[in-house]
């Protein structure tokens, strides 16, 4: 009579990678700052490539080049602005993506994959706001070292705002410099051009 042999196999601990997703969050994240976003109102346009690549992962393509080509191709149609250190940190964000995957047990690979999605996520989301509430005060800032006080603004704009952070800051196309410009467009437009134009996309979605 033969005699069974019991083996116990340890269920996989997905903490017990943690650190190593933190590293491709950061390496991601990194990537993903060097990059202009397509739209920052939604996830989708927060994650760019990033977001693309997460999905083809979790549709079954794990091949690192065929991932590195066709997120590259993403980027192209979404920017054109994408320097070597932007592409190191992709490719190296995917190599280590693809080599962790590869190591865990098939039913944690969705485990790992939301981990990775929802962290970075929740890093460009915060990143996002920081920036805008940035903007916010820097607009504020603009308004009162130039009016000094609430009340020199209604008078320049014909308003009737209780301060300056009751002031909405609007899109830059909503500003003027052209000699018939009201002073509130002329101030819109100076605003934007002070903090560079290309940071209107933090606010301008949303507001």
């Amino acid at each position: 009579m033969r005699i069974p042999i019991a083996v116990q196999v340890d269920p996989f601990n997905i903490d017990s990678i943690q650190p190593r997703l933190d590293q491709i969050r950061t390496t991601f994240g990194r990537y993903l700052e060097s990059v202009p976003p397509k739209s920052n109102s939604s996830k989708h346009g927060l994650m760019g490539a990033v977001g693309k690549i997460l999905y083809e992962v979790k549709s079954g393509r794990s091949d690192a080049a065929s991932l590195k080509g066709y997120a590259l191709r993403v980027q192209e149609q979404n920017t054109s602005k994408l320097s070597s250190s932007s592409i190191a940190d992709l490719e190296t964000g995917i190599d280590e993506l693809v080599r962790l995957y590869n190591e865990v047990p098939l039913s944690s690979r969705d485990q790992l994959l939301d981990r990775l999605d929802y962290g970075l996520y929740f890093d460009m989301r915060k990143r996002m706001l920081e920036r805008k509430e940035l903007i916010f005060k820097q607009w504020f800032d603009f308004l009162n070292a130039k009016y000094k006080d609430i009340s020199n603004l209604n008078s320049a704009w014909k308003e009737n705002f209780e301060s300056f952070e009751r002031v909405v800051i609007q899109k830059k196309s909503a500003g003027s410099r052209s000699k018939d410009a009201t002073q509130k467009q002329t101030d819109i437009f100076e605003f934007w051009e002070s903090i560079g134009r290309d940071k209107e996309v933090l606010v301008a979605e949303e507001e």
